[in-house]
């Protein structure tokens, strides 16, 4: 199978190309690049050039920002098949705005931005999708802000895991649990805004809270309506 045939299932699930015709979707499909990345490496850093949309195809990617003694904040994770990312940056500034790294390896499709202009020339409406997925992106980027001028570590953590559990929810239904893998203490701390020690009396918190309950390989929901109080700081 070549790279297009391989990629034209997953650009029919990117909502701003979804509604194309099969044969414009075709011809995204030979224009794209795929490029492979291995865990814990720089996918770009801020202010390198910007020339294409990144589509991830698998695999999960962190935006973050630095501050001058290193500490990071991660600003947005992708990690769902179909996520663009680079949309400001491609049609703004053409620079990076931030820094990313790859969580694990992962598999991108890289299309070029003359591409990309030309298709939301010829198909407006898919310049509309495109504004509104970088919308969504900005508005999640003012609530993160909101969150860590409002809320405590614990209100962040527990807001965190409420909105991650409800999306593990959808589809597992009733005893929702996360697994640890995914949610090392130091990437949860740079996700809050916070240090590793507090995330580890955050979730000490949680649990005397009766929200959720912890072991080694699983961080268990008991009771969502409890996190969401906390989230909300009640």
């Amino acid at each position: 199978m070549n790279l297009r045939d391989a990629v034209l299932p997953l650009l029919k699930t990117v909502p701003y190309l979804g509604d194309l015709d099969p044969a414009v979707l075709q011809a995204i499909a030979i224009r794209c690049r795929s490029k492979v990345i291995p865990e814990g490496q720089l996918v770009f850093m801020e202010g390198d050039p910007c020339p294409d949309l990144c589509i991830l195809d698998s695999g999960r990617v962190m935006f973050y920002r630095a501050n001058a003694e290193g500490r990071e904040q991660v600003l947005k994770v992708f990690d769902c098949p179909g996520d663009t990312f680079c949309i400001a940056s491609a049609f703004s500034t053409g620079w990076h705005i931030v820094s990313a790294r790859t969580a694990t390896e992962t598999r991108l499709l890289l299309l070029d931005m003359v591409t990309v202009n030309r298709l939301v020339s010829e198909h407006p409406s898919m310049g509309l999708k495109l504004v509104a997925t970088a919308g969504e992106h900005m508005a999640q980027l003012v609530e993160l802000a909101e969150d860590l001028a409002l809320k405590t570590a614990t209100g962040r953590l527990a807001k965190y895991l409420h909105d991650l559990a409800v999306a593990e929810g959808t589809a597992k239904g009733s005893g929702i649990r996360l697994s640890r893998d995914r949610l090392p203490e130091e990437e949860l701390a740079s996700l809050l805004g916070t240090v590793r020690v507090h995330v580890s009396r955050s979730l000490t918190n949680l649990v005397r809270a009766g929200a959720i309950e912890v072991d080694r390989g699983f961080i268990r929901i008991r009771d969502l309506a409890v996190l969401r109080r906390i989230s909300q700081g009640k």
